[in-house]
């Protein structure tokens, strides 16, 4: 479907820590990395491909273990052909949204002849977004299958008279356990939806702030990013974090009782999505759907998306085209025209065949899915590990963190504030008349971010949130995500015990509060493990098609061999800017050489 001159596009972002210590990590989908690789390779007709990998902070070079072999090939299309061009993209997070909408927008400012159908799969059940996501009013909960009986929240004799021993650090308080227990969302426990959690309003419960790196100019630069975070504000999608509202919290004067703690407000422009961080995916969702226009208003593209479709990481992925024109072994499965076909499954029902596919998330899922594929080069980028650091010299995978994430509600008593309010207001200057929406935990190993959705999103507004309820998210450190990591989809009531009451302590040793503080104001909970969360460094590369093209673009890999291509933050920078820019620069670069290789012919 589409052409490009190097068969395998993976331009570079030279990384330079220096210029952004604060920015980039409030940017970020959770936590940032703390550590970025750099790898440059020079993949060409017919030669093999050596990579080296190298890291801001060392100028050591290593060879890697992996190389490949990719000999050329033109794939070209008939741009009369009646059949639509087919798209199709697996992951709804900011990345696969951004492509989508970069393919049908460019596609019909250009006029092409060729119709377009784009098809974004996402894992999500309710909406799109990944790790932009936010919880709603009204959600119903997951319903969990198969899943072996245990107590549910409204088994009161089952928590037995008095669960909470003083004596033994183990036992979990009834309150604590009882907002687990209504987790488990057994079939018939109709008790999951009259939560707190669920009528308070929006919750932020991944990805917190919106800011913008300073990638200089050449390594394209953020300015198309820029452009539409102002679009965003205008149509009321962003909201600006007020000024002194997000600040660190650091440890303070030891000699001094009274300044045991300290609140530094962070300076530059920081945004977060209106009405929740969930609502800038499903702003993206809209304008994509907006392409779908019938009659005298279609123009020659098609949108749709299909959400909580899981495509299976074994075989959910098939390569069914030719590798190129000049293949000797076509047979009759193989498409006259030797353009890049691939079939999509998910169980044993099949998704559909397209020309072109796009990996938009990360992860060990990505890895499994094209591991299977005639695509080996392009895999060999895939491949990941999980680790809460990086070497210093970058590594040779893509690395990914994983992060807890710990909503919590909690009351406040007789006409007084929160355990929480009361630390954060005692810590503001008195001049300081905004509210303090975020805050960077820095006194801490083990949490990373803390942040009170009530202030943030104004749950006072909503009719059926309670007054005296304060609703905070609480992320982990990788460090702690990686040492209590278990089961993504289904954690153990045991281990999900074990992590509350360890966060929720660590949060009353940050705050210097009393053990109990917080944990015995807690009336409703929820925790997530983000097994993926962010990643630890990035791919980047130079190839002779960035030379070819005056500098080229950065930011995402495409294989023109097999017509496949993938976009992340994993790519260009851990942030959503990043993923946000990976999805427009790959979806350009897409349509352009197509375009060219029609100009050719």
């Amino acid at each position: 479907f589409f052409f490009s001159s190097s068969i395998l596009t993976m331009m570079m972002w030279r990384s330079t820590l220096l210029l952004y210590t604060r920015l980039t990590l409030l940017s970020s989908l959770l936590f940032p990395a703390s550590s970025f690789a750099t790898v440059r390779s020079s993949i060409g007709s017919g030669r093999k491909a050596v990579t080296s990998i190298s890291s801001n902070r060392s100028s050591k070079k290593v060879t890697s273990l992996r190389s490949a072999s990719i000999s050329s090939g033109t794939i070209s299309m008939s741009s009369n052909t009646s059949s639509p061009k087919k798209v199709a993209i697996l992951g709804g997070g900011i990345s696969g949204l951004s492509c989508a909408s970069q393919l049908l927008s460019r596609h019909k400012q250009s006029g092409q002849s060729y119709e377009l159908e784009v098809t974004v799969f996402d894992t999500g059940r309710l909406r799109p977004g990944g790790r932009c996501s936010s919880r709603l009013v009204g959600d119903k909960p997951a319903v969990v299958k198969n899943q072996q009986p245990q107590r549910r929240a409204c088994d009161s004799d089952a928590l037995g008279a008095n669960n909470q021993d003083e004596s033994n650090d183990n036992m979990t308080p009834k309150n604590i356990y009882k907002a687990l227990l209504a987790n488990t969302n057994q079939l018939g426990n109709k008790n999951s939806m009259a939560r707190v959690l669920n009528s308070a309003g929006a919750i932020d419960h991944a990805a917190q702030i919106i800011s913008v790196p300073k990638l200089d100019s050449g390594n394209g630069g953020m300015d198309q990013f820029q452009s539409q975070v102002e679009e965003w504000l205008e149509d009321n999608v962003l909201e600006t974090f007020p000024e002194g509202s997000v600040c660190e919290l650091l440890d303070g004067d030891k000699d001094d009782t009274n300044k045991l703690l300290k609140l530094e407000p962070l300076q530059g422009e920081m945004y977060y999505g209106k009405g929740g961080m969930g609502n800038i995916p499903l702003a993206m969702r809209e304008y994509c759907l907006s392409f779908n226009g019938f009659g005298d208003n279609y123009t020659g593209q098609s949108f749709r998306i299909a959400q909580d479709v899981w495509v299976s990481p074994s075989n959910g992925v098939k390569y069914i085209g030719n590798r190129n024109k000049d293949d000797n072994n076509n047979n009759s499965n193989d498409n006259t025209d030797g353009e890049p076909h691939w079939e999509l499954r998910a169980g044993n029902k099949s998704l559909g065949k397209y020309h072109n596919l796009v990996i938009a998330h990360n992860g060990k899922c990505a890895d499994r899915i094209m591991s299977r594929t005639p695509a080996k080069a392009f895999h060999s980028l895939l491949r990941t590990k999980f680790a809460p650091y990086v070497p210093q010299w970058g590594g040779r995978e893509m690395t990914l963190n994983s992060i807890y994430s710990l909503v919590f509600a909690v009351k406040s008593s007789d006409d007084d504030a929160s355990p929480i309010s009361k630390v954060v207001a005692k810590l503001c200057n008195e001049d300081e008349k905004n509210d303090v929406y975020t805050i960077m935990i820095k006194n801490e190993p083990t949490l990373r971010l803390l942040s009170c959705n009530t202030l943030k999103h104004h749950h006072a507004q909503n009719p059926k949130s309670e007054s005296d309820i304060e609703i905070y998210t609480l992320l982990s450190s990788p460090i702690f995500g990686k040492q209590f990591k278990g089961p993504q989809e289904n954690l153990p009531l045991e281990l999900q015990e074990k992590v509350v009451m360890k966060l929720l302590a660590n949060l009353e040793n940050s705050l210097k509060l009393e053990k109990g503080d917080v944990s015995n104001a807690v009336v409703d909970l929820k925790l997530q493990l983000w097994g993926a969360a962010v990643p630890m460094n990035t791919w980047s590369s130079s190839s002779s098609a960035s030379s070819n093209n005056g500098g080229g673009v950065d930011g995402f890999v495409y294989d023109a061999t097999y017509g496949v291509g993938a976009a992340g933050d994993w790519i260009l920078d851990p942030s959503i800017a990043g993923a946000w820019e990976s999805g427009r620069r790959l979806a350009d670069w897409m349509l352009k050489h197509h375009e060219e290789s029609d100009t050719m012919k």
